[in-house]
């Protein structure tokens, strides 16, 4: 009797204090640190808005890209996240994500997203995710280190030999890291993207793609070719044979953390990455005076190669993208928080703030917008850029190729690390969809 009536007691309670408690949904919602000045104003919005609450889920940039794949392949994902957008279609060919094509054709402001970049983050014809920014990618210097190396500037390489004699004079000169190419598993994309696609856009002549990593034509992938042999020479050059750069910054616990401690000192030579070091160099959410960071650092495009044919810079763009989960329980609420984040006064904000390339013509054709110096000469490497393989398996491949610039970090030799990832790619995909160039 003491303990049906103390049950009954406590279901009393219990049943009180649920209608004491207003019915307040919960939407959760995944991001990494370096985009909160974005979302966190328009979670709060969402929150005045709607009444309800957002449960934020703030994770460091190191391994983000690794934790979103896990927690929507174990079913433990947030109803919505940030996603770097190579992943989208890989993620919704696994039934991962939600199409948005009906919630979004509804909101007003979805019209000024522009096409090729909706594009990015689509599958088989529908939109997945809505991209927050775009980028460029580019070689930053440091102006105090290459006056101490007596380089003149701005500097402007004609070949990947010019970066090279760049980086012995900034090494004779005591700079610590003279080229700071990304490199290995930790560095994850940035290692495929920052580096090895960027060199190997200009290692060959495009026709038939023997500059990627894809013929797009056969949706064959390339094992073995001039392009990516020279590619992977150049690694063995800055890391191994003229020993242009310490490897240490490619294992560091937070790269981003160790690479803007490494500008600060004045350390860095030359850094391969992109747009986004505009800001992010000193502090993504909060960087300083225009003034302070053209005092410091300056940019120029990455050359091709200078073999013949080659192009003379190149250039890939990604950018990351808010998605919402196939199994959130409340579709139109999460959609709800997406166009929170993406109202134009908050958006159009953050992107000026933090020099980001726009995804919207509202803001991109604003005044704020083209009267800003470096957006408007970033912008210009845009309209000569190309984007990833972004067709199922090119995660792993990416992986493979992260892999490769990991053996040649430990010295292995090009022609080790060519037959080693031609023959993982076999092993991946079937032989016949492997193929060599000559």
């Amino acid at each position: 009797m003491l303990k049906k009536g103390f049950l009954t007691t406590v279901a009393t309670v219990s049943l009180m204090v649920a209608a004491a408690i207003p019915a307040h949904a919960e939407v959760t919602f995944m991001y990494p640190e370096w985009i909160s000045a974005l979302v966190e104003p328009g979670i709060e919005a969402f929150e005045a808005e709607t009444g309800e609450t957002v449960n934020g889920i703030k994770l460091p940039g190191q391994g983000y890209d690794q934790r979103i794949a896990l927690d929507l392949s174990a079913g433990t994902a947030a109803d919505v996240n940030v996603m770097d957008s190579f992943m989208v279609s890989e993620l919704a060919s696994a039934g991962y994500l939600s199409p948005l094509d009906e919630l979004a054709g509804a909101w007003d402001q979805y019209q000024y997203y522009l096409p090729g970049l909706l594009e990015v983050a689509s599958y088989q014809g529908q939109v997945y995710a809505l991209p927050t920014d775009t980028d460029v990618r580019m070689l930053w210097y440091d102006l105090s280190n290459f006056e101490k190396a007596g380089i003149a500037t701005p500097w402007q390489p004609k070949t990947w030999a010019d970066i090279l004699d760049a980086a012995t004079k900034l090494k004779d000169a005591g700079v610590q890291y003279p080229f700071q190419l990304p490199a290995g598993t930790k560095q994850a994309e940035a290692a495929t993207m920052q580096g090895v696609y960027m060199a190997l856009l200009g290692a060959d002549v495009p026709e038939g793609d023997r500059n990627r990593l894809l013929n797009r034509e056969t949706g064959q992938w390339i094992g073995d070719s001039p392009g990516l042999r020279r590619v992977f020479d150049l690694y063995y050059q800055v890391y191994n044979e003229q020993q242009l750069n310490p490897a240490d910054l490619n294992y560091a616990t937070d790269i981003g953390a160790a690479v803007r401690a490494a500008a600060a000192a004045d350390q860095l030579g030359i850094l391969a990455s992109g747009s986004w070091e505009d800001a992010c160099l000193w502090d993504c959410n909060n960087p300083p005076s225009r003034e302070e960071r053209d005092a410091q650092v300056a940019w120029t495009p990455w050359p091709g190669s200078g073999e013949p044919g080659t192009k003379a810079t190149t250039n890939i763009s990604g950018g990351w993208a808010i998605g919402i989960n196939a199994k959130a329980a409340d579709q139109d609420l999460a959609f709800k928080l997406v166009t929170s984040i993406f109202d134009e006064a908050n958006f159009k904000a953050w992107t000026l703030a933090t020099h980001r390339m726009a995804v919207r013509t509202d803001i991109s054709d604003s005044a704020e917008y083209t009267a800003d110096p470096f957006l408007a000469e970033a912008t210009k490497l845009a309209a000569d850029t190309t984007g990833r393989d972004t067709i199922p398996g090119y995660q792993t491949v990416s992986a493979l190729i992260q892999q490769a610039t990991s053996d040649l970090l430990d010295g292995a030799s090009v022609d080790e690390v060519i037959q080693t990832y031609h023959d993982a790619l076999v092993d991946e995909f079937g032989e016949e969809n492997v193929i060599t160039y000559e």
